[in-house]
């Protein structure tokens, strides 16, 4: 087979990085929370179910709020990391990932992949010892190449939130 050479240059903006490492990135139906909030106000009409009633309050307060207190930690790694703010160059070859900027340029062979994921139109590669690479879905399969850079990433790592067969 042929090597290939793959890179991008990605400046992560905070809503986007948010979105791949935030922990909640589904914001729920707000019709679901209206008629949870309404089924609420109902129980406390008595006395019976006023303490449940009370507790189907408390959970749409917790959905309400929960992303933004969860993204706090997401959100402050990124303002605390210099370099996610800048153009960055992720690639990747047959034989190595690697990141490049104005303040970093660190490369690690693909045995160094610990997991990997899809999620919000990026493949992100999180290898040791360097940061987590954003490779574009969308320029990946225009170019040819993400077929053989998935299955690079899944021979290397398991998928990130994946169980594997055979594991307790």
């Amino acid at each position: 087979m042929d090597e290939f050479t793959f890179e991008n240059t990605v400046t992560l903006t905070e809503s986007q990085y948010l979105a791949v490492w935030g922990v909640l990135t589904k914001r729920p139906r707000m019709i679901r929370l209206v008629g949870l909030t309404a089924v609420g106000v109902l129980l406390l009409f008595t006395k019976v179910t006023l303490l449940l009633g009370l507790l189907v309050l408390g959970l749409v307060g917790v959905i309400l709020f929960a992303p933004r207190l969860l993204s706090f930690g997401a959100l402050s790694s990124f303002r605390g990391h210099k370099y996610l703010r800048e153009a960055l160059i992720y690639g990747v070859n047959d034989h190595k990932l690697w990141v490049k900027g104005a303040q970093i340029d660190a490369s690690v062979p693909w045995s160094a992949l610990v997991t990997w994921r899809e999620t919000e139109g990026w493949l992100v590669l999180s290898p040791s010892g360097i940061p987590p690479l954003y490779l574009s879905l969308g320029h990946l399969k225009n170019e040819g190449l993400y077929g053989r850079v998935r299955a690079l990433a899944a021979s290397n790592a398991p998928e990130f939130n994946r169980s594997t067969r055979g594991t307790s």
